[in-house]
């Protein structure tokens, strides 16, 4: 080991350009799977927290078709209920509808939201997206509309906007509306097109008191969802259960798909997990990571070539050391051992330095995400997703890239291996 250390130091210009073979390829590939996984991860928890809950109950059938009449009925004392169950942080009802919406000449079809204010507050940051006039209370008969929506319409706050649609049973939903206020929201699409009022004002909209679309509930712990939806099932007194529908890794983590055969159900309702409920983004995420996979793939050979080119300069350089060594007396075996771990302490030290990099760097850039500029952050805005680079953390993800890079580098001990193999000695010479 002494005379190891002594090698890696002997020459610093060449220990310098290994490690920093090493060092380089280990940074970029974390850089690259980090945003790659961050960018799903927030898009994923932005949906679950703003959007679909954890966990989605409907009325039986409402999944396959979303129409009024497959809306479900449920009580106050059974959504007190279900706020009371351990690791349920926030249930949500909601009305959710389709409706044309006039005002002077102009009109749009858009998508209304039934909501609580108040659990909205504590469910998703709509308050805070609210860009002009007041927030609605919790029995509110105005509505707010998307800053598309209203430049569209041209109607602003104190306006008076005409909703039409179709009520419970086939009957004919119309009422006037008072806007109080316009809401900036996460994309262009929800912008244009959406519209949000209060569940008494959406229920007497739709002439189905007590009904709704859903109840969406976020959870404190995602690990548990299936005790969870158990107890949730439980609540709601289910004759009927298919038991063995839901089958949960309790090791998976937040984002890999439990196997769903069925979702749980009886007469009157259907307990949907995110991973039901989110299957085409989960599908999107999983084909975008067997892409990344390959891309990996290819910036692994990259990295591997890289770093054979800098042990085959090292070891054409230090031949003639390798005959010195072996005509003192040296066995051709102890020198094998003495190249290949000189070579993996170098590549250690070069791994563990693109590991004391990253690490504090990711935890910032989690803390402060990069905004895009100019046509790409507009790009992203338009698929849905927030302009900013985001950034995961999760241990996995330099623990793999740093094997994987080790694994590499360890790979191309081969050649100095095969070329202490083969030197020939001849009177002291090659």
């Amino acid at each position: 080991m002494k005379l190891i250390w002594r090698n890696i130091w002997r020459n610093r210009r060449r220990t310098v350009i290994t490690m920093a073979s090493v060092f380089f390829a280990a940074f970029f590939c974390i850089l690259l799977m980090s945003f790659d996984m961050g960018t799903w991860e927030r898009m994923i928890d932005n949906m679950i927290g703003t959007q679909a809950g954890h966990i989605q109950i409907h009325g039986k059938g409402y999944w396959d078709e979303k129409i009024v009449d497959n809306f479900m009925f449920m009580d106050a004392a059974t959504i007190a209920q279900l706020e009371r169950i351990d690791n349920v942080t926030n249930v949500s009802p909601r009305v959710e509808t389709f409706a044309m919406a006039a005002f002077g000449a102009a009109s749009k079809g858009i998508y209304v939201v039934g909501i609580s204010p108040e659990k909205e507050v504590q469910k998703s940051n709509l308050p805070l997206r609210l860009a002009q006039g007041a927030y609605l209370s919790e029995n509110d008969d105005g509505i707010l509309i998307g800053e598309g929506l209203s430049a569209f319409l041209k109607a602003g706050v104190g306006d008076t906007v005409a909703l039409i649609g179709q009520g419970y049973q086939g009957a004919s939903a119309a009422q006037l509306f008072v806007v109080r206020g316009t809401v900036n929201l996460m994309t262009a699409e929800m912008n244009n097109a959406i519209a949000y009022i209060t569940i008494p004002a959406a229920q007497q909209f739709i002439d189905m008191p007590d009904g709704y679309s859903g109840i969406l509930i976020n959870v404190n712990d995602n690990r548990r969802l299936e005790e969870t939806i158990s107890l949730i099932v439980d609540s709601l007194i289910v004759d009927s259960l298919i038991v063995d529908s839901l089958i949960v890794d309790s090791e998976a983590t937040d984002y890999e798909t439990m196997k769903l055969s069925n979702y749980q159900t009886n007469d009157d309702y259907a307990v949907l997990p995110w991973h039901f409920t989110m299957e085409r983004m989960l599908q999107t995420s999983e084909s975008n990571r067997a892409f990344l996979v390959f891309i990996m793939g290819i910036l692994y050979i990259i990295v591997g070539f890289g770093i054979l080119g800098t042990v085959i300069m090292m070891t054409n350089e230090r031949v003639r050391e390798f005959c010195v060594m072996i005509s003192l007396g040296m066995s051709r075996m102890r020198l094998i051992t003495v190249v290949a771990v000189e070579l993996f302490i170098k590549s250690l030290i070069g791994a563990t330095a693109a590991l004391a990099v990253m690490l504090p760097l990711m935890l910032w850039l989690k803390a402060n995400p990069i905004p895009l500029p100019g046509e790409l952050g507009e790009t992203m805005v338009q698929f849905g997703m927030e302009p900013f680079w985001f950034v995961a953390v999760e241990a996995d993800i330099y623990i793999n890239q740093l094997i994987t890079i080790l694994a590499i580098s360890c790979l191309t001990v081969i050649y100095p291996i095969r070329r202490v193999l083969k030197l020939k000695l001849r009177d002291g010479k090659q």
